[in-house]
């Protein structure tokens, strides 16, 4: 008889996995040996497997047991008959493949006793056993029922959390995909999962949180809870896993009495970094890195607690101090410095607190923006800072345990806590910081309930906090390393090290972007210097900004910066930069979508930084601006929100736009100089759809900023749209040329402006001189071209080549788009195509070698000959040959001869 069970206390993939087993070894028997957890009992009473009883076999009949989601014979203590039959045969499906290639028996004294005969032992690394077992029906060809695949479904749902659990694998995908293929029914499965919690569970779930303690190991947020509760004899596996999420945790290890025993069951949503199946083995259980348990004997409840935070901290280092979290370097203000002085400091750099330093640096106080307002009501503006600081707050130090100065804050209802080393202030933790800590988990997993209206990329249905493996995928390997490498220098340097920029953004939104931006919080002149030696490469520093660029040996440029922070001395002005901190520096940038960061440090590799909710704007394709003065103090953000909007199809916030139009109305735009103005111009009309961004620009009335009669009438939306068309006709003639495309929209955009206007707006701007000369050709020598190529009959080629001589590229475009006669288009096109670039094959010195005498002569030559090809009238060397001979009437030399004869 073949018997066919799994581990004890089993699980929906260990369920499942028996029943892909039966359809593998037809007529084996099913059998729960070990007992059941409360979701699989629910499920087996809905729905009948045929599922046996182990009392009702007879177990001298098993010749071989088919053992599914274990290889730990132990832990099936009911079939420890079998475990001594030397002619037993094992079959092992699993998925738990820490002890590979050893089936795992329980240790006996003395000389090992025989056993069975390991026949077949299958063990793969992907999320659930159940996925093994459906790649053995798929080869085998054997097929599912609808029903069967809904079981199936079931257990890889189960154990993989839904294809949430870091252990899911693109196999498990592959898996799921062929169960709804053959007809799996999520409804069925969603019904099973989705269960509500039960009293006895709620007031389980409500000691678990009353005696739990939260550890930041590792850099990740672990809850060890313990519970006497005995007022539950249920499944505590479903207990723990609605704790997770409940908790936004990284892991929970919670342990249970229950009678004599001690109950341990972990669960880990990282299990590459926290793997609870190590805990569970160090007491005898068993299970995978993201899910395991353990049963205790001998031991209190205290005792396993005791141990398990003993394990927990040997092996994961206690991380998240002081130093991980604050915010540095901090602006303070001299104990002498008047209350006026703060409270202006605090406006500049946006701070609500300050420590108070003494004339040697050190630390003696806080004063708050509310004790300034105080003063300054009572007129006491300019008395000291020390006079009115704060000198009992609590102070902590840089290796001051989180969790410690949690406590404080919280109790001590204070928001601001200054790090100290010695009477050195190094750092300062803040509410925000705090709050960031404690709770970016958890708005996490709230985020990642929240379905995607229709239409949202499923990219963006939760907010990421670590996206290595994005880097991975969507970065080129040589970068992706380039990033780790710079993460250990910085590790070795001691400072934080970030990717921040465009790259960032783009990463998440799919488009490719290589333009690697460093930002180190610390010294970055001095990172970039040692980055430069460890890549072999060359350094070029910018000391006044603290800005440096890195090229590498392939030609791969790095730009790294030292983390700053910045303000305006007035609108418009450009900005002062002082070192920060990688908020502040973030905080300086323009938009939300723009403030994204990511982490390069080893051990935080890959974790997204988004202090000012980027992530969010990505996903609801939004344009923010971070402050409300943000236009005012510079306001060529304003050409920026256009461009980004039109870029990637975003939309400007109700915020931003009503920002927008306050710097429009306080006509701060016609206050740029004119190189900011034209170089932000130019960035605007280079996009890939230019016409879409001045549309934007006229709602905005910005457009106004070049003319006060500048607007988007009809006729300039109809020049406009020509203008796109002659361009892609230009572009599809591959000249390889350049061409500055966004000339020829400044072109169309004067057009419907009066001559005067036009005069004026080339003087409001700063073009090339030859930039000016085309826009001029395009406006003022149009009618003068167009009149000449409208001839009729139509006009020679060369007298074509007369008239567009010398025009640049952008007019000739211009022009294109402009005129409404196809008889002058199809000149213009044949000038560009094809007049253009036509040259005699006779040169000067085909001509000296003819006998004639270098000088002004061999132009008008050449010039005839260019003309006669054009013309058509020669076509070969041979041709203008006899052509020189004719013009010259035949003699050896021209040198008595002042002009040709023609």
């Amino acid at each position: 008889m073949d018997l066919i069970t799994t581990h004890s206390q089993a699980d929906l993939d260990g369920l499942a996995s028996m029943v892909a087993a039966r359809k593998l070894y037809p007529g084996a028997r099913l059998v729960l040996a070990g007992g059941a957890q409360d979701s699989v009992r629910r499920f087996l009473e809905d729905h009948d497997l045929d599922i046996g009883r182990l009392r009702d076999l007879n177990l001298d009949e098993v010749q071989r047991v088919i053992l599914v989601d274990t290889q730990d014979l132990f832990r099936i203590e009911q079939l420890r008959p079998l475990w001594t039959k030397p002619d037993l045969v094992l079959h092992i499906y699993d998925h738990h493949v820490d002890h590979q290639g050893e089936v795992k028996r329980e240790p006996s004294e003395g000389r090992r006793q025989p056993g069975p005969k390991v026949e077949r032992l299958v063990l793969e690394p992907v999320g659930a056993t159940v996925t093994v077992l459906i790649e053995a029906l798929r080869v085998n060809g054997l097929s599912l029922t609808p029903f069967e695949a809904t079981v199936l479904a079931v257990g890889l749902y189960e154990e993989t959390g839904s294809l949430t659990y870091g252990s899911t694998s693109p196999r498990d995908v592959e898996a799921l995909a062929h169960l709804l293929r053959v007809g799996a029914d999520l409804n069925v499965v969603a019904a099973t999962l989705r269960r509500h919690l039960e009293p006895e569970q709620i007031a389980l779930l409500n000691d678990l949180l009353t005696s739990s303690e939260t550890y930041y190991l590792e850099g990740r947020k672990i809850l060890l809870a313990a519970s006497a509760y005995e007022g539950y004899r249920g499944d505590y596996s479903s207990v723990v896993e609605r704790l997770m999420q409940i908790e936004g945790l990284d892991a929970v290890i919670a342990a249970f009495v229950m009678d004599s025993k001690v109950t341990i069951v972990g669960r880990s949503r990282l299990p590459d970094i926290i793997d609870v199946a190590w805990i569970a083995r160090e007491f005898g259980g068993g299970g995978h890195a993201a899910a395991a348990a353990a049963t205790v004997k001998g031991q209190t409840l205290v005792e396993v607690r005791e141990r398990l935070v003993k394990l927990l901290t040997e092996r994961y280092r206690p991380t998240l101090t002081a130093k991980d979290v604050m915010t540095r370097p901090v602006k303070a203000i001299a104990g002498d410095a008047s209350v006026e002085d703060a409270g202006r400091l605090m406006t500049t750099y946006g701070v609500n607190v300050l420590p108070v330093l003494d004339k040697r640096g050190a630390y003696q106080g806080l004063i708050s923006r509310e004790t300034v307002q105080k003063a300054a009501f009572h007129h006491l503006e300019k008395a000291f800072c020390r006079e009115f600081m704060q000198t009992d707050s609590y102070v902590a130090e840089s290796d001051t345990p989180f969790h410690e100065i949690e406590r404080q804050m919280i109790e001590l209802n204070q928001r601001f806590v200054p790090i100290l080393a010695g009477v050195k202030v190094v750092g300062v933790i803040t509410r925000t910081d705090l709050l960031r800590t404690l709770h970016e988990d958890v708005l996490s997993a709230a985020r990642a309930r929240v379905k995607a209206r229709p239409g949202e990329d499923p990219a963006f249905q939760f907010r990421r906090r670590n996206i290595a493996g994005l880097l991975k995928d969507r970065l080129p390997a040589r970068v992706v390393a380039l990033m780790r490498e710079a993460g250990e220098l910085a590790d070795r340097l001691e400072v934080k090290l970030y990717v921040v920029g465009g790259i960032v953004r783009d990463l998440l939104l799919g488009i490719d972007n290589l333009d690697l931006d460093l930002v180190v919080e610390g010294n970055g002149l001095a990172f970039a210097k040692a980055l430069a030696r460890a890549q072999r490469g060359q350094v070029k520093v910018h000391e006044r900004f603290g800005t440096a660029r890195v090229t590498l040996a392939d030609g791969f440029k790095v730009d790294v910066a030292t983390a700053r922070a910045e303000y305006y001395e007035y609108p418009t002005a450009l900005p002062t930069v002082e070192q920060g901190s990688v908020k502040k520096d973030l905080y300086r940038r323009d938009f939300t979508i723009n403030t994204l960061a990511v982490r390069l440090n080893r051990r935080q590799f890959g974790e997204l930084i988004d202090f000012f909710g980027g992530e969010r704007d990505l996903k609801g394709r939004t344009i923010r601006v971070l402050h409300s003065l943000s236009f005012v103090e510079d306001p060529t953000r304003v050409f920026r929100a256009i461009r980004f909007a039109v870029r990637f199809d975003f939309v400007l916030s109700r915020e931003t736009r009503a920002l927008i139009q306050g710097v429009v109305k306080m006509d701060l735009l016609r206050r740029l100089s004119k190189h900011r103005l034209t170089d932000e111009l130019q960035l605007v009309l280079s996009e890939r759809e230019p016409g879409k961004a001045i549309a934007l620009m006229d709602e905005l009335e910005v457009l106004a900023c070049l003319h006060p009669d500048l607007e988007l009438t009809p006729r300039l939306r109809t020049l406009l749209k020509a203008t796109e068309e002659a361009l892609d006709w230009y572009r599809l003639l591959f000249l390889d040329r350049p061409m500055e495309s966004w000339l020829v929209y400044l072109m169309a955009m004067l057009q419907v402006l009066p001559d005067q206007a036009v005069g004026e707006v080339l003087k409001r701007i700063e073009l090339s001189a030859r930039q000016e000369a085309a826009v001029r050709a395009g406006r003022f020598g149009g009618h003068r071209i167009f009149r000449e190529l409208g001839r009729r009959p139509a006009v020679s080629p060369a007298a074509v080549y007369r008239a567009l001589s010398g025009t640049s590229d952008e007019t000739l475009v211009f022009l294109m788009a402009k005129s409404k006669s196809e008889h002058v288009r199809r000149q213009l096109s044949a000038y560009v195509t094809t007049y253009q670039r036509m040259r005699p094959a006779l040169k000067g010195d085909d001509l000296k070698r003819m006998g004639l005498k270098p000088g002004p002569l061999y132009r008008r030559i050449l010039s005839k000959l260019l003309e006669a090809r054009l013309n058509g009238v020669v076509n070969n060397e041979e041709d203008e040959r006899a052509l020189v001979r004719s013009l010259i009437g035949g003699r050896k030399s021209a040198v008595d001869r002042p002009e040709p004869p023609f």
